[in-house]
């Protein structure tokens, strides 16, 4: 089974990866969600994107902010007309690698008490300015192999996020005392229940994993969250079912993917978070797909 996942998952073994998109019609897609993080840079009016099952009509200039628990798909309307846009993708162990204790860039994937977090609107000189140092970090990825075109790229990154973060704090109007060390520390057990969400996970395994008593980590997790731990596993758990039932695999397969040992307890587990059972979600949603980007 975990060799019928592995073939299944996107392989992504670079840090981070950029690339420009220019496209008339969609491609076949269906809801997804990613192990690591993406930032959709959004140049030209037409792109919907499907967030939670919700229809999101993204006008020109916008950034897309997807974390692992983002289950979404993207699709171009009208057809026959050029819809530009940026796709970066990268490890939060990369990201991690250049946050400081003071300057956290996954801030903006994890701090999320808005709305529509997924969605930040941009002015037209910040979409220029982001477009050139993407054109930048491009050209770089070609140049590899001459001397400093890979730390130039990484630098380069590093200053796009940063700018990222800054608008994403002006926009929804985040101050410094609304971030402190728990936050970060929330980021870094949210993004282990990512990495380990298919294992045989609880509360006491991430209290040790991170040093923590598990009653303060609880109420941290909490305070930060809304939610528990446990809570938190869940609902992970279950977005990813959502993912897979989509993808096509059978009921059976999905709860062993996603860390059930029993098929009566993940189905109560399904029903609980949806309304409905595995099965039933995934034949509602059979015909429901369009072609995406």
């Amino acid at each position: 089974m975990k060799n019928e996942y592995e073939r299944y998952k996107e392989s992504f073994s670079q840090d981070f990866s950029v690339q420009y998109k220019k496209s008339y019609i969609s491609a076949k897609n269906n809801y997804h969600i990613h192990d690591v993080l993406e930032v959709m840079l959004v140049r030209t009016d037409g792109i919907i994107t499907m967030i939670a099952e919700e229809r999101h009509p993204i006008a020109a200039n916008t950034l897309l902010l997807f974390n692992h628990m983002d289950l979404h798909y993207n699709m171009l309307s009208p057809a026959n007309k050029s819809h530009d846009r940026y796709v970066i993708f990268f490890s939060p162990e990369f990201v991690e690698g250049l946050s400081t204790p003071q300057t956290d860039l996954l801030e903006c994937f994890y701090f999320r008490p808005f709305k529509t977090p997924w969605i930040l609107p941009i002015s037209c000189q910040d979409a220029a300015e982001y477009s050139l140092l993407l054109d930048k970090i491009i050209q770089l990825k070609k140049e590899n192999g001459n001397y400093g075109s890979e730390l130039n790229a990484r630098l380069l990154l590093g200053e796009f996020l940063l700018k990222v973060n800054q608008n994403y704090r002006n926009y929804h109007k985040i101050t410094m005392l609304d971030i402190t060390a728990q936050y970060r520390q929330i980021y870094q057990i949210i993004n282990f229940i990512h990495q380990n969400y298919a294992e045989n996970l609880n509360l006491d395994i991430m209290s040790k994993a991170f040093y923590i008593n598990k009653f303060y980590l609880c109420n941290i997790f909490k305070k930060v969250t809304g939610t528990s731990p446990n809570q938190y596993l869940i609902r992970c758990r279950i977005i990813k079912a959502k993912e897979l039932l989509l993808q096509g695999f059978s009921v059976e397969s999905v709860c062993m993917m996603t860390g059930y040992n029993s098929l009566p307890h993940f189905s109560r587990s399904f029903k609980s978070q949806t309304g409905i059972s595995p099965k039933k979600y995934q034949l509602n949603h059979k015909k429901s797909f369009q072609d995406t980007v």
